[in-house]
C-alpha cells in the first residue's frame, strides 16, 4: 500500500515538473511570437502561436489577441486576396468578443470589436468576387488618379487628322493617350536624376537617351507604359487633338501668346521660363510652340510621310537622328507644322542649338 502511494507520488511530481517545463517553453515561444510581430514577421509570429498553443493545451486572451493582430496585418497587407483569409480573421474576432468580455481586457476587446465592424460584409465566395473586383477598379482608378496629378498628364482622345502641310500633308489616326500637361521640369527630373537646373523651368538641354530614360523610370514607378511622344502624338496634341479650332500656332495665331519669348527673373531676359507662362492650347497643354523645343520618340526620316503607316506610326526602323518639334525661346516661330532633326548640319541651323531640347511625357495605360 505504502509503494502504490509512493509510485502515486512520484507520477505526479513527474508530471508537475513536465507541466512546468511544457509552461515555461510556451513562454518563451510566445515572446518569440511577439518579437516576430513587432518585426513584421506575422506569418512566424502565427507560426509560433501554434507551437504556444499546442504546448500548453489551450489558447488564452494574450495569445488570441495577437494571432488577431498578426492576422489582421496579413489580411490589410491584401484585403482582397483570398475570401479563407477574411473568414478566418472574422472567426477569430468573433471567439475573442465571445470569450474574453471580462474586467482588465476592456482595451483590447474595444480593439477587436472595432476591427470585426471594419471587415467587409461578406457571407458568400460570389459576394467577396464582386467587392474584390469593385475594390480592383477603385483602386485602380485612384492609383490612375496620383500619377495623373503627379506628372501634370493630360487626356488626349484619338482621332484622325492631316498630318503636315502642303505637298507632305497625309492622313493618320492615333489611339488615345496623355501627354504631359507641361515639359518636364528640371524638379521632376531631379527625383530621377540629381541636375542643376532650376525648379520649375524645362530641364534642358537633355539627350534622347536620357530622356528615355527617365520614362523607364517613371514605368518602374507607376506600370503602364511611359515614353517619348512619337511625332504623329506630339503634332495631334499640339493642334488640340479633337478639338482643334486650326491655329497656325499651337492654342492661338497669335505668336505672342503662346511662344514669345518671356524675361525669366532666375535665368535671365531671353532665356527659358518656368512652364505654362504662355496661353495653352485647346486641351490645355503648354509650351508646345515656345520655351523648349521637344524631342520626339521617332528617327528623323525626311522622306518618311510618304510611306508613314496610317494608323499610330512610330518612326523610321532606323536612323542617326531624332526628330525634334515645336519651337523654342530663341526662335518661337514655328507653326504646328514646323520639324527638324536633332544634330542638324550647321548648314541648316546652329548645330550648337540643335541640341538644346527638352522634351514631354506620354503614358499608356495596360
Amino acid at each position: 500500500m505504502i509503494m502504490k502511494r509512493l509510485f502515486f507520488l512520484l507520477l505526479t511530481f513527474a508530471i508537475a515538473i513536465d507541466a512546468y517545463g511544457q509552461n515555461t517553453v510556451a513562454k518563451l515561444k510566445y515572446e518569440d511570437a511577439e518579437k516576430a510581430f513587432y518585426n513584421g514577421d506575422y506569418q512566424s509570429c502565427i507560426s509560433l502561436l501554434d507551437e504556444t498553443e499546442e504546448l500548453l493545451g489551450k489558447s488564452a486572451p494574450n495569445i488570441l489577441h495577437l494571432r488577431i493582430m498578426s492576422e489582421s496585418k496579413v489580411w490589410e497587407a491584401d484585403p482582397y486576396a483570398s475570401y479563407e483569409q477574411l473568414e478566418t480573421l472574422r472567426k477569430l474576432c468573433d471567439q475573442y468578443l465571445k470569450n474574453y468580455d471580462i474586467a482588465g481586457l476592456e482595451e483590447k476587446y474595444r480593439q477587436i470589436y472595432d476591427m470585426a465592424a471594419g471587415l467587409p460584409k461578406v457571407s458568400t465566395r460570389e459576394e467577396f468576387a464582386q467587392l474584390t473586383e469593385t475594390y480592383k477598379k477603385e483602386t485602380i482608378a485612384k492609383h490612375k488618379e496620383k500619377l495623373i496629378s503627379e506628372n501634370n498628364l493630360v487626356f488626349v482622345e484619338g482621332g484622325t487628322y492631316m498630318m503636315g502641310e502642303g505637298k507632305d500633308a497625309h492622313e493618320v489616326t492615333v489611339s488615345d493617350f496623355y501627354i504631359g500637361k507641361y515639359e518636364v521640369t528640371n524638379r521632376l527630373y531631379g527625383n530621377f536624376k540629381k541636375n542643376d537646373g532650376v525648379g520649375d523651368v524645362p530641364v534642358w538641354p537633355i539627350a534622347w537617351d536620357e530622356a528615355m530614360g527617365y520614362c523607364k523610370w517613371l514605368e518602374k514607378q507607376y506600370g503602364g507604359t511611359w515614353r517619348l511622344p512619337t511625332e504623329a502624338e506630339w503634332e495631334y496634341a499640339a493642334r488640340g487633338g479633337n478639338k482643334s479650332q486650326g491655329y497656325k500656332y499651337s492654342g492661338s495665331n497669335d505668336l505672342d501668346e503662346v511662344g514669345k519669348p518671356l524675361k525669366s527673373d532666375v535665368m535671365g531676359k531671353y532665356s527659358l521660363s518656368p512652364v505654362g507662362q504662355h496661353k495653352s492650347n485647346e486641351l490645355g497643354i503648354y509650351d508646345m510652340t515656345g520655351n523648349a523645343r521637344e524631342v520626339c520618340l521617332d528617327w528623323y526620316d525626311k522622306k518618311y510621310y510618304t510611306v508613314s503607316p496610317k494608323e499610330n506610326p512610330m518612326g523610321p526602323d532606323s536612323g542617326k537622328e531624332r526628330v525634334v518639334r515645336g519651337g523654342s525661346y530663341w526662335a518661337a516661330l514655328s507653326s504646328v507644322y514646323y520639324r527638324m532633326k536633332a544634330g542638324s548640319p550647321k548648314k541648316n541651323w546652329d548645330a550648337y542649338n540643335s541640341y538644346k531640347v527638352g522634351f514631354r511625357v506620354v503614358y499608356i495605360p495596360d
